[in-house]
């Protein structure tokens, strides 16, 4: 439909004004505007040709039969028959509704969460969870096939520290005086960690341990991290690990092809990655230490050439906001390995702040410094935390308010919003009516009109975010199809003494439990049939 409508007015400004091609855009229009779609097409041309804006309105729209509206606006209204194509096309297609082919026959590997390895998962790096799966099932919807991928960094010095701090827990547990290690890790957690490491390696664990120790500790934690993600919803095809990388000998081969594209230089005893390049342009970053061993970065280079090597048409890093300054560096890999700039997306997300109400919540004990994924999972379900967590802009800081996500009323979000999928099968149900058969055609008032078009934005939706990865906006439109769905279930009686118009009345109600369930399950959360 906003298709038919742009080849309108295309045809419009060549007739009228064959000098002046532009580019304008064509949106549904505003709830609060008696019309379908709106164009900025005037406004545009007027700029261009030094004119008014309502003046260039009032010609297109004499050559189009729409609508105009200040400052210059043409809006448009289409016959209910459009609508009730639309209608159809939801009742057909069921949970393929919002499904297209645009990418068929494209691969994407999308690396997402990548949590710190020496403790549990934080609020902050779940954040990168749901986000990263929904972007997945979006890029599936389009028909793009999705590797999802985690890198877990099992080496360096953080790993080391964490390692230490194990081994003076378990000292500790053998009466033993040893000194707490200089940047050790605090809270419960890693006390934790050392009564499970002296039941499973022995009780008498020392230096000479140490080894076994950073083994175990790694594999505790990691395990942990990946069952939080589990019961997010969230599983992973890939898990790459940077000690392989290393002992593999991919990242000494992909550091040697650096230096051999003449891309490295030596400096202060180090090698640094120089590309002077439109991404790092005078900017330097260090690959091999002064002390021989390689940076994380050089893990990441060797990390990249796979993924830019291995025949994807896109690549995908979501990253924490701490590896803000990461993003040219890996943007420059690009240039180096022959991978199309355009087709490489790096995703920052912000901190998470969790309140209760006006209140900030203090930090765990468990963990020392931070609040865990998993506290937070436990308290208010996943849903909640998943719906919540994809709320806000990912570029933005956000507040998790656990006492609203517990909430268990419409001033919850995503309550309000599977609410209304439920109440739509107790309607269903109630109505014992087969709606397969409805006459589509007596749906005709400004009300039953207004849901389809807000129905007929999922698709679109789902085609914007698989472009532009602002994955907020979906929770929003559910939330906003919700309330459009109660609004509708008020001021329209459903269930009348007119049969016929009673299913068709139904069938509605059904194509909105439709688009409701599928933007749903886009986001990993359960339309659920009862409350």
């Amino acid at each position: 439909m906003r298709e038919e409508i742009k080849e309108k007015i295309e045809k419009v400004v060549k007739k009228l004004y064959p000098e002046n091609p532009v580019e304008f855009s064509v949106d549904f229009a505003p709830a609060n505007i008696d019309a379908d779609f709106s164009s900025n097409i005037a406004l545009i041309l007027a700029k261009k040709l030094g004119r008014k804006p309502m003046e260039v309105a009032e010609e297109m729209a004499r050559e189009l039969g729409s609508q105009i509206a200040a400052p210059g606006f043409l809006n448009f209204k289409l016959q209910p028959e459009k609508w009730h194509v639309e209608f159809e096309r939801i009742l057909n297609e069921q949970r393929k509704y919002g499904t297209n082919e645009l990418n068929k026959g494209k691969k994407a590997r999308v690396e997402y969460v990548s949590a710190n390895p020496t403790g549990p998962i934080h609020i902050g790096n779940a954040r990168g969870g749901p986000y990263g799966e929904v972007i997945c099932k979006i890029l599936e919807t389009t028909g793009y096939k999705v590797l999802r991928e985690y890198l877990h960094n099992d080496v360096g010095g953080q790993v080391e520290k964490l390692g230490k701090t194990i081994l003076y827990w378990c000292e500790k547990q053998q009466d033993l005086e040893p000194e707490f290690p200089e940047g050790g890790y605090q809270g419960e957690y890693p006390q934790e960690i050392a009564k499970a490491a002296s039941k499973k390696l022995g009780e008498n664990l020392n230096e000479k341990n140490l080894s076994e120790i950073v083994a175990f500790a790694i594999e505790y934690i990691f395990s942990e991290n990946l069952e939080v993600m589990k019961k997010m919803g969230i599983e992973f095809d890939l898990i790459v690990k940077e000690s392989e990388l290393q002992i593999s000998g991919k990242v000494e081969k992909a550091v040697e092809e650096v230096k051999n594209k003449k891309l490295a230089k030596e400096k202060d005893g180090a090698l640094w990655f120089a590309p002077n390049d439109d991404f790092l342009q005078d900017r330097e970053a260090v690959i091999i230490k002064s002390d021989g061993h390689p940076t994380y970065f050089a893990s990441d280079i060797a990390y990249h050439k796979e993924k830019f090597t291995s025949g994807y048409d896109l690549v995908v890093d979501i990253l924490g906001s701490n590896h803000h300054g990461h993003v040219p560096k890996l943007q420059a890999l690009t240039r180096v390995f022959g991978f199309d700039p355009e087709h490489f997306k790096v995703l920052v997300y912000q901190y998470v702040r969790v309140k209760k109400g006006d209140e900030v919540v203090k930090m765990a004990k468990r963990a020392g410094n931070f609040i865990t994924a998993k506290e937070v999972l436990d308290l208010v379900g996943k849903d909640s935390m998943i719906f919540f967590l994809l709320s806000t802009a990912v570029n933005t800081h956000m507040d998790f308010d656990l006492d609203l996500a517990r909430d268990t009323s419409d001033k919850n979000p995503v309550y309000k919003v599977q609410y209304a999928h439920a109440r739509i099968q107790s309607i269903l149900v109630k109505s014992k009516l087969d709606v397969e058969n409805a006459k589509l055609e007596l749906i005709h008032s400004s009300e039953e009109l207004g849901l389809i078009r807000e129905l007929a934005k999922f698709p679109e939706l789902v085609e914007e975010i698989s472009e532009t990865f602002n994955v907020h906006h979906l929770p929003h439109y559910l939330l906003g199809l919700a309330e459009r769905f109660h609004g509708f279930y008020e001021k329209v009686k459903v269930i009348t003494d007119d049969e016929e118009l009673t299913r068709a009345r139904l069938a509605l109600v059904r194509a909105a439990q439709i688009v409701l369930a599928n933007g749903l399950q886009v986001m990993g959360i359960e339309p659920l049939e009862k409350m």
